[in-house]
């Protein structure tokens, strides 16, 4: 099975989105240590503009992009469609986060903070994008149960 499924042509770089992997790792730690929602609230907005716009106006990506010239970062190319789809997954997750910070339940809360903490961790220090994994078995299965 190919792991890399793109469904347009667009590119993203890769070093700018482990930046940015990072950027949300630190967010959640945060949002952990200090049970505070509006951090995720952040993360939904952000996550969502990267993930049904442009993302020209997302925060995390402009300081990341900021952060890679400033250590003269080599821009590495990859498909940005899965980076897309992990990005819409990390949106829910975070509104999910949020909701059940909102109301008070505070231990699923923190799980669901951790499982996104390790999955951006795993992106930032070892280039692993468990959304993108979870993208390419989704195509997979579409491409080969037709309707």
């Amino acid at each position: 099975m190919d792991l890399s499924c793109p469904v347009s042509a667009e590119r993203g770089n890769e070093s700018v989105i482990r930046i940015v992997a990072f950027l949300v790792a630190l967010i959640t730690i945060v949002c952990i240590l200090f049970s505070n929602y509006w951090t995720m609230l952040f993360l939904v907005f952000d996550f969502g503009i990267r993930a049904f716009f442009s993302g020209k106006l997302s925060v995390l990506k402009l300081i990341s992009i900021q952060l890679a010239k400033a250590f003269s970062i080599t821009p590495k190319m990859t498909d940005l469609a899965p980076k897309k789809f992990a990005a819409t997954l990390g949106c829910i997750f975070s509104l999910f986060i949020a909701v059940f910070y909102l109301l008070n339940f505070q231990t699923i809360a923190d799980i669901l903070a951790v499982v996104m903490l390790c999955f951006a961790v795993l992106e930032s220090l070892f280039a692993i994008c468990v959304g993108c994994y979870v993208y390419s078995f989704w195509q997979f299965f579409v491409k080969n149960n037709p309707k």
